[in-house]
């Protein structure tokens, strides 16, 4: 039976290939996706190593807490830095040849017009370099020029002056955090680590020691310290000697010493698990279109065993078993599923730079580096390609070796009837995936546990859908050619009997196109939600005329702020920053905002509020917000642990709407308490002109402000608002993007199922032609086919998308978020779903119509 089967493969290739194409691009997307994020953390590892070159230990101090606000999050902001007599400590201690302090600031590089800074994405450092000889860590290699001497010097990493078209000479504009800008003089160029392309996307900005401590706030402080060992000494030993140190000082509760390798590692790591997410998120993809695809292999097996079922009923007849019959079955599906497991991954591996290129189109830069082929990437690839190959052939394998060997010689069992199980099935898999859907958007779950359950629900919901949709088949076909039956369009009515002759085909084949556009119409449903919400906010909830808000994500230093008031007096000001605290113990994320944030933010604060106290450093509590499972309440103590301290904080006043608020927080701190906070970095700021000043004036001001500064972003209230419903619809574009994979997969599964048809049907096409059908005609039946089953599919799709659309958006209603149904776009993916499916039948009419009349109608 092994040899028939790899025999019967062989002889028909084009098979194969249909077959192979949707497992094809399935793990192509889910290896592309391993080795971009392989390739990521590879960069990273890579980047830190080289930081570390030279270094044999590392003293820190500790963490004030740990925060877990989220995936991916992370404390390092949070971390003080250490005192400068810390470092003469350490020198001391045996084992230690040299130990140096470190700074890790930010510093944003303008280019030479000093119009804009060099990149506006990854890490913008600034750092100090010492003076020859004395530096611990060797990262800065390949030096052009000479390293900065004194207070108004800077030097760039090449890749940073080369993209900001500066030279050895030119002034540069460097623009911090927590002290105006300044203009230094160029004196020299590096390779960080010796690497020419840069710092994975970063930019490095180096300065003599002191003013890098200037320039970053730690006069008197470094982030951490570097240790080069004694030689023979080796990392793990003067870590030992360091730590027995600190606690013989009573500082091992304050600082803590690791090896260089393991923080090296630690580094790299807490980066790799901020992309996490991006992992997840391709990943997700990837399996969507995996999934598509397993409807694809289970409609094209379900068709050819159905064709080839004289050649296992003669089989049978010969004496292969029942049990044969489907290993022969399974183990054609194995070769497939390896053989397109196999093309796949290789495809995987070259569409990652394309990916690449995709995230860039889209704003989000990416380091490059070597790709990275794991041994996981390429076994995954290959056991989850051939498990949904076999699993999906399963089914119509069983479903063969059923068929009587002496009915099979028959051309009556070409036809297999349906059965009551598979409706019975499908009811039970519908209904528990609505009652998933439901319990994981209300019943109250975390965060990880309901995704879990949502992401079961669809798959159950999509299931139950596929297995009763041929109950549906056949009147929605019906239905679909209404106009075609009342004009009496014989190609129209002909392609409508081919889709209603096998409901369960053209369900199947609808299913996969279905599954496509139901995440496209949540993806639609839930964005334009969350953009009328949010545009709704910004137009009837901020009171601002102008915002600033940060172009890189880090924030900007709260001087701009103070420029403002300066410069246009009269003027309201509002800032508001973001941070992690602990709350009673528990890790909270809490925004930080000035007194008058009731100004410009109406947050709808209930009677009561007390503002002297909130002025004082009290909090402002959202009306859900808990502690210790019971509610907060106007005028309760709540103990919060800030990264300098704690303090006892008096609740003065609840709020009810979070939709004005930035960041999603239950508590707005006073900002007077921001001092406890390692870097008081404005978020936004939100102005209000003062009264006799136009509008254009006060938009000069506000423009030149931000442009002195750099980072920053100014715009008035509606320009704001465009901006940040552009980035909303970027987003959406990118996942649209992402989507197409699935749709393309489920467009294949259309050409493929009409190629097979028109293989099955060639005596009843011949017979067409022979009465009088010209090729039009038959090109038109086909593409008529073709039309429906991608209507059909995509209707349901748009069905369910829309069920599960309106069920997250119900989910969220207590966080402010308003349902919005986008008619208009919906229609547009209907339309373009129903002319894809119609372009995916051009090449098997064309096949149909090409058969020749006098061998088709010889064709038994």
């Amino acid at each position: 039976m092994g040899r028939v089967t790899i025999k019967g493969l062989l002889a028909k290739k084009f098979r194969l290939a249909l077959t192979s194409l949707a497992v094809v691009l399935g793990v192509a997307f889910m290896a592309g996706t391993f080795v971009l994020t392989d390739t990521l953390g590879n960069v990273f590892d890579s980047l830190f190593a080289k930081a570390s070159q030279g270094v044999d230990a590392v003293v820190r101090s500790r963490e004030p807490f740990k925060a877990d606000t989220g995936p991916g999050s992370n404390n390092q902001q949070n971390r003080p830095p250490v005192p400068e007599n810390l470092v003469d400590q350490v020198e001391q201690v045996k084992g230690v040849a040299r130990a140096q302090g470190v700074i890790q600031g930010t510093a944003l590089v303008f280019e030479k017009n000093q119009k804009d800074f060099v990149q506006h994405a990854a890490p913008t450092l600034g750092v100090a370099w010492f003076p020859k000889g004395q530096e611990v860590a060797q990262a800065f290699q390949n030096v052009e020029g000479r390293r900065p001497a004194d207070a108004d010097e800077v030097a760039l990493d090449r890749k940073t002056a080369s993209d900001g078209h500066l030279r050895i000479g030119d002034p540069v504009k460097v623009s911090f955090l927590t002290v105006p800008p300044k203009v230094y003089t160029l004196v020299g160029t590096f390779e960080f680590g010796g690497d020419e392309n840069g710092l994975a996307g970063a930019t490095m900005a180096a300065f003599a020691p002191t003013e890098a401590q200037r320039v970053s706030d730690r006069v008197g402080r470094w982030d951490r310290i570097d240790v080069r060992a004694d030689p023979g000494v080796s990392q793990t030993e003067v870590t030992d000697h360091i730590r027995s140190a600190l606690s013989a000082a009573g500082d091992a509760k304050k600082y803590q010493a690791l090896t260089a390798d393991a923080f090296a590692k630690e580094q790299a790591d807490t980066i790799k698990d901020n992309l996490s997410f991006f992992n997840i998120f391709l990943l997700v993809f990837a399996l969507i279109s995996l999934f598509v695809g397993a409807f694809i292999i289970y409609n094209t097996f379900s068709i050819t065993v159905q064709q080839r079922a004289r050649e296992l009923g003669l089989l049978r007849a010969l004496g292969a078993s029942g049990r044969q019959v489907v290993g022969s079955v399974a183990l054609e599906a194995i070769v497939v599923g390896i053989f397109s497991s196999l093309v796949g991954l290789v495809l995987g591996i070259a569409i990652v730079k394309p990916l690449e290129g995709l995230f860039s189109l889209f704003g989000a830069d990416l380091p490059s580096g070597s790709l990275q082929v794991e041994a996981r990437t390429i076994v995954v690839s290959l056991v989850v390609g051939t498990l949904i190959t076999f699993v999906s052939a399963i089914s119509p394998a069983r479903r063969a070796a059923r068929i009587p060997p002496i009915a099979a010689l028959r051309e009556q069992a070409l036809t297999v009837r349906e059965g009551r199980r598979r409706y019975v099935w499908g009811a039970v898999f519908g209904v528990v995936g609505v009652v998933m859907l439901f319990a994981g958007l209300f019943g109250g779950q975390n965060g990880t546990n309901s995704a879990i359950l949502v992401g079961v629900a669809a798959f159950c919901v999509f299931v139950g859908v596929a297995m009763l949709s041929p109950l549906i088949a056949r009147p929605a076909a019906r239905l679909l050619t209404w106009p075609a039956a009342r004009i009496k369009s014989v190609t129209g009515l002909l392609a409508r009997q081919n889709a209603m002759r096998n409901p369960r085909r053209t369900a199947s084949t609808s299913a996969a196109l279905m599954i496509g556009l139901a995440l496209v119409t949540f993806i639609a449903i839930v964005g334009a939600s969350l953009k009328s919400t949010f545009a709704d906010a910004i137009d009837n909830e901020i009171r601002a005329d102008f915002v600033f808000s940060p172009k890189n994500f880090q924030g900007f230093s709260p001087e701009a702020a103070a420029a403002v008031r300066r410069e246009l007096p009269g003027s309201t000001v509002v800032q508001f920053r973001g941070g992690q605290v602990l709350v009673n113990g528990s890790s909270e994320n809490v925004t930080g905002a000035s007194s008058n944030f009731a100004r410009v933010a109406d947050l709808k604060l209930r009677n009561g509020f007390d503002r002297q106290s909130y002025d004082g450093g009290g909090v402002v509590a959202y009306k859900d917000a808990e502690v210790g499972g019971k509610k907060v309440r106007l005028g309760q103590t709540l103990r919060f642990t800030f990264p300098k301290g704690e303090k006892d904080v008096r609740v003065a006043g609840i709020f009810t709407d979070k939709k004005a608020l930035p960041g999603n927080g239950d508590y707005v701190l006073s900002l007077k308490d921001w001092s406890l906070f390692n870097e008081p970095l404005d978020q936004y700021v939100l102005i209000v002109k003062p009264d006799g000043t136009t509008t254009h004036q006060a938009e000069s001001t506000i423009k030149r402000i931000a442009d002195r500064f750099g980072g920053i972003s100014a715009d008035n209230k509606a320009d704001f608002k465009d901006r940040q419903l552009a980035q909303f619809d970027q987003i959406l574009n990118l996942m649209y993007v992402l989507l197409l994979f699935a749709v393309i997969i489920a467009l294949i599964g259309i050409m493929n199922t009409l190629a097979l048809s028109i293989y099955e049907r060639t005596h009843e096409i011949g017979l067409l032609r022979a009465v009088g059908m010209s090729r039009v005609q038959t090109r038109r039946m086909v593409r008529g086919e073709a039309l429906i089953v991608a209507v059909f599919g995509s209707l349901l799709g748009l069905a369910i998308g829309l069920l599960f659309g309106r069920a997250l958006v119900a989910a969220l209603s207590d966080q402010g978020i308003g349902f919005s149904l986008p008619v208009g776009q919906l229609v547009v993916f209907l339309i373009l779903a129903g002319l894809a499916g119609l372009a995916s039948g051009v090449w098997p009419a064309r096949r149909a119509a090409r058969l020749d009349i006098l061998r088709a109608v010889n064709t038994e």
